[in-house]
């Protein structure tokens, strides 16, 4: 275990510092909206053109895997983000800003694709449980520590842009430099190469719950990541304070991150999601109720921590959110900043209904030694619950 660390350490830390330059991009982002005066709608549509890219690049990006390999590919991608930050400020305005958020998902879905490829393929069935979970833990900390930069300039200036770059371009050092070899890509059943391809509806009958949580948690998080800043900006809490309000809700999930995994370990990962996505949902309309009365900071960074919770540990995809967050903007818009609460709660409830529809559909039966250390297909995600399609509603899931 510690060798195979220490030879996917490179890739781990590349990785970690990819994701703080990417949170740090969201904040930014919705900061600086608000200073050039976009309104939330627009910011929503913004938001969501990072995942119509991320959605494209899950369909695009293996044929350039396949075809460039593993460290070429992560160094391209990589490259493109890095400059196409830069490029925000100089073209401020809601129709640019949508189309290279567009380019930056693309990217970011191909560089998730080298990543836990790569991992999926140096690790043992034995071993890959507890590497994934380092890795789960070391981006959600690159994630969670993108925030708390936002100290090291403003918003309505160049510095936090390139700080953004920076990251990502330091980010291509380790893996670039790296002496680990990359995986050999091998032919799949079709003969063609790269890996076997698993349809989205092949994949809906093999596990529903999973589908249908992906489309749900990832809206949830495409909001929260894509229009918290413009939230706490629009409530009035000062930068510092939008920061935290941030991290805390990252944090919140890196630390829950590990005691939810191992309770779905040891029981129904139907009643797990249920439970978790249930109180996620009652502390969200709580904290809507909370910021109706006062929008204090305190009050803010609470309802944070909660919705943090619930929504990252139980993350699993970000493929099918680009339509929340347009809705969220729209709500936000109509019914004040009190409703960004409202609509995380509008997907964490029926999220624990559907849960609790499809525990009742079949009984989970009782783990067998080889359901322990599952070889999970990862989650492009900050702080991923790995899904396994292998795995169907007579299993756990």
């Amino acid at each position: 275990m510690r060798s195979l660390l220490l030879s996917v350490s490179a890739l781990i830390i590349s990785f970690a510092a990819l994701l703080a330059g990417n949170s740090l991009q969201f904040v930014v982002l919705g900061l600086r909206a608000e200073i050039e005066g976009f309104s939330v709608e627009a910011m929503g549509l913004v938001t969501a053109c990072y995942f119509v890219g991320f959605g494209l690049g899950s369909f695009v990006c293996p044929r350039i895997i396949d075809s460039a390999g593993h460290i070429r590919s992560f160094a391209a991608l990589a490259s493109v983000i890095s400059g196409v930050t830069l490029a925000h400020p100089l073209l401020p305005d809601p129709v640019s800003w949508g189309l290279m958020r567009l380019v930056i998902g693309f990217c970011f879905a191909g560089l998730y694709m080298v990543v836990e490829s790569w991992l999926n393929a140096r690790a043992s069935n034995e071993l890959r449980g507890r590497v994934l979970s380092v890795y789960g833990t070391a981006a959600f900390a690159g994630y969670a520590s993108g925030p708390l930069l936002l100290g090291l300039g403003s918003a309505d200036g160049y510095v936090l842009f390139i700080v953004a770059s920076m990251l990502v371009s330091f980010a291509l050092v380790p893996v670039t430099l790296t002496r680990a070899s990359a995986p050999v890509i091998e032919a799949g059943d079709d003969g063609k190469g790269g890996a076997i391809r698993y349809g989205l509806w092949k994949l809906y009958k093999e596990t529903p719950l999973g589908v249908v949580g992906i489309v749900l948690i990832g809206a949830a998080q495409g909001s929260f990541l894509g229009l918290g800043s413009v939230f706490g900006a629009q409530i009035g809490l000062e930068p510092r304070w939008i920061s935290a309000f941030m991290t805390v809700a990252l944090f919140a999930g890196l630390c829950l991150q590990y005691p939810i995994g191992w309770i779905s370990d040891r029981f129904d990962r139907r009643f797990t999601v249920m439970a978790v996505a249930a109180l996620g949902g009652a502390a969200c309309l709580g904290a809507f109720l909370a910021l109706k009365v006062s929008a204090a900071a305190a009050t803010a960074i609470v309802a944070a921590g909660l919705a943090g919770f619930s929504i990252f540990p139980l993350y699993a995809v970000i493929l099918a959110s680009s339509r929340w967050p347009p809705a969220t903007s729209g709500l936000v818009s109509a019914r004040g900043p009190a409703a960004f609460c409202l609509a995380l709660a509008g997907v964490l409830v029926p999220l624990a209904v559907f849960a609790g529809y499809r525990s009742l559909r079949r009984p989970a039966p009782k783990a067998s030694a080889s359901e322990e250390t599952p070889a999970p297909i990862v989650a492009a995600n900050p702080g991923m619950v790995p899904l396994d399609p292998s795995y169907d509603e007579d299993g756990r899931e």
